[in-house]
This record gives C-alpha cells, structure tokens and sequence, in this order.
C-alpha cells in the first residue's frame, strides 16, 4: 500500500495529526507520502519513536513532501519522495 495525502492546504497542526491519523492502518511494507504546508519538524521525533522511517525534502514554496513507513521497512523508502 501506498497512500498520498496532499495537506498543504491544511493550517497547522492538521497536517501533522492527519498524516499520524493514516499511519495508524499502515501496513508492513507500505510507505505514506504527504505534501505539507510547512516543514513538519515536530512530527519526525514522534515518528521515530513510534518505530517509523522516514524522508522530507524541502519544496520551493516553503511546504515539504515526506515519505513514511515502518523502520523495518526502510528500504521501500525512494530516494526523493514523490
């Protein structure tokens, strides 16, 4: 499975709630990739402490695109998520 969440429209912190939201039914293997308003620093110390890998890049206009999955999985994380 492999889910895409564009939250860039969202005020914050719906992004950040939203994406912990769909992680809940992930499943192993899969990888969540979401589009956020905002670099969304407060959420990656809460993935890794959940047990989730993951990867941001920084976009132009100041939002992020992040890819999420479970550590174990990590390798199914691409190298620029989409």
């Amino acid at each position: 499975m492999h889910a895409l969440l564009d939250l860039r429209h969202l005020p914050p912190p719906e992004p950040m709630q939203r994406i912990l939201d769909a992680l809940d039914g992930l499943p192993p293997g899969g990888c969540l990739h979401a589009f956020t308003p905002h670099r969304p620093g407060p959420l990656l110390p809460l993935l890794e402490r959940q047990g989730y890998a993951w990867r941001m890049d920084d976009l132009r206009d100041g939002g992020a695109r992040i890819a999420v999955c479970w550590l174990e999985d990590a390798a199914v994380l691409p190298a620029d998520p989409p």
